[in-house]
C-alpha cells in the first residue's frame, strides 16, 4: 500500500474538510489557474478521471499559477533546492 498523503485545507465548509484542516476526499483534482477557467464551477469526484484525461497536462511556472500553494519546480527541487528554502514568502 501507498504512502498515506495528508493535504490540508481551510474551506471548513466543505463536504472533505476534517478537523485539524484536513481534506478527507479520496480524490483531488489540482490544475492550472488557465485549465480551471475551463472546467465547470463543481467538479464530482467521480469526473476527476476523465476530467484529466480530457485535460492532460497543465504545467506552471510559479506557484502563483495554480491553486497548489506546496507547488515546486522539478528542476529546482532536483538541483538541491527543497520546498521548504524555494517557497519562502518575505513579507
Amino acid at each position: 500500500m501507498g504512502k498515506k498523503i495528508h493535504v490540508h485545507c481551510t474551506v471548513d465548509n466543505c463536504q472533505w474538510w476534517a478537523e485539524n484542516n484536513l481534506c478527507v476526499a479520496e480524490k483531488i483534482l489540482v490544475v492550472s489557474d488557465d485549465f480551471a477557467k475551463k472546467l465547470p464551477n463543481e467538479v464530482d469526484v467521480e469526473q476527476t478521471n476523465q476530467i484529466v484525461d480530457d485535460l492532460g497536462l497543465s504545467p506552471v511556472n510559479e506557484c502563483y499559477e495554480s491553486c497548489c500553494k506546496t507547488f515546486v519546480p522539478r528542476d529546482k527541487y532536483q538541483r538541491g533546492m527543497g520546498a521548504t528554502e524555494y517557497n519562502k514568502v518575505e513579507v
